[in-house]
């Protein structure tokens, strides 16, 4: 073989050999937008607001999954769900269940119609369209009202600590303490707003931390988005951990429900200002996975 025709040969090699490195570079490093549209500019408004748009950008939850709100099979449907997941206790004639902060309660009827509990009680500060009260399934916007039923041997707050409204974390948790039996337990999940759908904009807009990496201003101007009371918490473990503390109340049991972080997120441009709307000094990885954190809690 001649010097030219091996030269030729080194010449596809390195061609070859260049084009699949683009090709493996390409899969492991995630792009925006299409590749004709510029990245540059990628921390300024408009272009994140571009990449939000693309589908290359995360969902924050699965669409099969959300409830229709305009559903009440689907509401039921959930509320049940919560019961079975959350509570792991059986409830029996003889107990007393409190839904603190129960919404529209799906959870207070289910707990007498599906799970047999004697009497349920659901409590809100703010009224909703609850079906009448009866013997077995009472609905009050006064503590003391709830109080006075009580004690109880279960305490559902799912998803409360997190939307505090003229009270702290420690205080709702305090009066919650205040109305277990001897040997109640409260069931309390926690969705922190460092999760991919910490806020409940994936009703308006259902993309991944997208409340991470644009301030509530941004939000409201792409989605009319009004934000929520939200604690924004942004160390789940510690913090959820410390509020239980101070308010009397000792873990019996945690369950970390988590979830891996798209590597979307992790572009040095977004993960700078996921980085700048948290406050951490790093990417907070670990924390971002953090979608639930699930308490069985006692009096101390």
């Amino acid at each position: 073989m001649d010097h030219v025709k091996i030269c030729n040969k080194i010449d596809q090699t390195i061609k070859s050999l260049t084009e699949l490195k683009a090709l493996f570079s390409a899969q492991a490093e995630p792009t925006l937008v299409a590749q004709a549209e510029p990245t540059e500019n990628l921390s300024q408004f408009e272009e994140l607001k571009k990449a939000l748009f693309s589908d290359k950008w995360p969902v924050a939850v699965n669409p099969n999954l959300i409830c229709d709100p305009n559903s009440s099979e689907d509401k039921k449907e959930r509320g049940i769900g919560i019961l079975e997941l959350i509570i792991e206790d059986q409830l029996t004639k003889e107990s007393k269940f409190l839904d603190f902060g129960c919404g529209e309660g799906h959870c207070v009827t289910s707990a007498v119609e599906t799970l047999g509990c004697g009497l349920s009680v659901g409590y809100d500060v703010k009224a909703h369209d609850w079906p009448i009260s009866t013997d077995n399934t009472i609905f009050a916007t006064s503590y003391e009202q709830a109080a006075a039923l009580g004690p109880y041997n279960a305490i559902l707050m799912f998803d409360v600590i997190d939307h505090p409204v003229g009270e702290t974390p420690e205080q709702i948790l305090k009066k919650a303490a205040d109305l277990l039996a001897p040997n109640g337990k409260i069931y309390l999940r926690c969705h922190p707003w460092i999760s991919r759908h910490g806020t409940h904009l994936y009703h308006k807009l259902n993309k991944a931390y997208a409340h991470l990496v644009f301030t509530d201003k941004e939000l409201k101007l792409l989605s009319d988005y009004e934000p929520e009371p939200n604690t924004k918490i942004v160390y789940p473990i510690a913090s959820y951990n410390d509020m239980s503390k101070a308010a009397g109340l000792v873990v019996f049991n945690q369950r970390n429900i988590t979830e891996s972080v798209d590597s979307f997120f992790k572009i040095p441009k977004i993960a700078e200002r996921i980085i700048a709307n948290t406050g951490h000094g790093q990417f907070p990885e670990f924390q971002m996975g953090l979608q639930f954190i699930d308490y069985v809690l006692t009096k101390a």
